[in-house]
């Protein structure tokens, strides 16, 4: 009796994310997908089994590949992936020799056993898609159109096939986290101003949505105790966007806009760190501005970061006049403040920016959506309810505008960067402040509320909001109640 030998199906990267989609996103069957795809089921279940592993090779890797395999040098192909994005990102041209030669370098600077080939070569140009191309001339003048030009002749016909919800912008902005103003209220403040983060803004043109992505020089676990932090957070020696970093975020942001089924139009500046060579992207589409024009057409640029920063700086002083009237000093104050409470000033700040400013920003920026222009970002930076004078406020405020947010690396520190990422100690000279251990417990939190319900009853203002959260703690208390002692609630 003879027997028919199974059929084996080699399925390309792209197709393996076609099949993770359709088994968790669209809860296809998976004996459906492995008839669609005309695989074994036991091929299907492996699939998802490395789904992380699959994932993970989007944002580099040709999608047309049937297999991941690794180096047995990443950390050298690590760190000449870096070097390449950032050569490539300024149009230098670079040949195969200088590839070689700088694989080299960086294994004898990693102490690495290593001595590249062609072959070698050819194997990690085609893992990283990476394809010889001629160089047609200075492409990069084709770019330096006027800013007029770009949103009278092109921007209407680049934006014809997308609504505003799936029409975004990203941009990054320096941000002086312990910053104080000049005067009488910063006489021990000087130094602070060292002490810096990197933001990148990300927002559509109807202002539904909004991430803010951080990046700071200490790392998570010596910050944070192991606790999430509460906006997205990356460490980088420099507190710089790098290309690495503009990769992953991308990726994720790619793949949240392919679990929403949404294909998304992103506009950001040509900045040398947001030019990825061969970034696989699905679900987002990046368009980049015309040179020396983000100034004009970069709508997070014409108010919203300001916004952001007005709402921070007050967040701040805030804080600080609570400080003193405790009888802490300027300098204690500054050194009680973490890493992870200046990202909770900082989600709620962002949080604060009304949709309503961010639509009227990518209107004055130039995109033509329907609505009245009206002048609602000055109204909100126009009033404070601090002891400043409203002029030296936004002084204040744009502190910061000037920083670097990215840069290019040395070899020594791409090496350094590179041998870090397993390092669980972060290599910065910054300190970070110890974070209290343990959250408050429920009991704390209600007679926290009970102080401010008191205060509000005796300076007449309605406490309907503290009403609403003391509900909704109760409701999250009694979520899993089971039979217990009454008393056992409040410890």
């Amino acid at each position: 009796m003879t027997g028919k030998g199974r059929k084996i199906t080699s399925l390309t990267i792209k197709q393996k994310l076609e099949i993770i989609n359709l088994v968790n996103q669209d809860k296809i069957s998976k004996n459906e997908v492995a008839k669609e795809y005309n695989c074994d089921i036991s091929t299907i279940h492996r699939i998802l089994r490395n789904q992380k592993e699959v994932e993970l090779s989007v944002t580099r890797n040709n999608l047309k590949r049937k297999r991941l395999r690794q180096s047995s040098c990443n950390k050298v192909e690590n760190a000449l992936l870096q070097w390449f994005d950032q050569m490539r990102a300024t149009d230098a041209a670079i040949s195969n020799a200088q590839i070689l030669q700088k694989a080299k370098e960086f294994a004898i600077k990693m102490n690495c056993d290593f001595e590249p080939s062609s072959g070698w070569l050819w194997r990690w140009q085609r893992r990283e898609n990476i394809q010889y191309k001629k160089l047609q001339g200075e492409i990069a003048d084709a770019y330096h159109a006027q800013a007029g030009t770009f949103r009278d002749s092109l921007l209407k016909d680049i934006l014809k096939d997308y609504e505003p919800c799936n029409i975004f912008n990203a941009d990054e902005s320096g941000l002086f986290y312990k910053a104080l103003p000049n005067g009488t209220l910063c006489k021990e403040g000087g130094k602070t101003q060292k002490d810096h983060l990197t933001l990148l803004f990300l927002c559509n043109a109807d202002g539904t949505f909004k991430k803010v992505f951080v990046i700071g020089k200490p790392r998570n676990s010596r910050c944070f105790n192991e606790k999430d932090p509460p906006v997205p957070y990356y460490s980088q020696n420099k507190a710089w966007m790098t290309v690495s970093l503009w990769s992953m975020i991308m990726k994720e942001f790619d793949r949240e806009m392919g679990k929403q089924k949404r294909k998304i139009l992103l506009f950001v500046d040509n900045a040398s760190c947001h030019k990825v060579n061969g970034l696989c992207l699905e679900n987002v589409k990046i368009e980049f501005f015309p040179s020396n024009t983000t100034s004009v057409l970069q709508p997070l640029e014409q108010g919203v970061i300001h916004c952001f920063k007005f709402y921070f700086r007050k967040i701040l002083i805030r804080k600080l006049i609570l400080s003193t009237e405790k009888g802490e000093s300027i300098k204690e104050f500054l050194n009680s403040i973490s890493i992870l409470n200046v990202l909770t000033y900082i989600k709620r700040s962002w949080w604060l920016v009304t949709s309503e400013t961010i639509k009227n920003c990518f209107r004055k920026a130039g995109f033509p959506f329907d609505g009245n222009r009206f002048d609602c970002i000055e109204e909100v930076c126009d009033t404070i309810d601090i002891p400043m004078e409203i002029e030296e406020f936004q002084e204040y405020v744009a502190c910061d505008n000037n920083v670097n947010c990215f840069g290019t690396l040395t070899d020594d520190e791409i090496v350094e960067c590179v041998l870090s990422e397993d390092n669980e100690v972060c290599q910065s000279s910054e300190e970070c402040p110890t974070i209290d251990l343990g959250p408050p417990s429920f009991a704390e939190a209600i007679n926290a509320l009970s102080i401010v319900e008191k205060f509000m009853e005796c300076n007449n203002i309605e406490g309907d909001d503290v009403d609403l959260l003391e509900e909704k703690l109760f409701k999250r208390r009694f979520k899993n109640f089971h039979q217990t002692n009454f008393t056992s609630f409040f410890n």
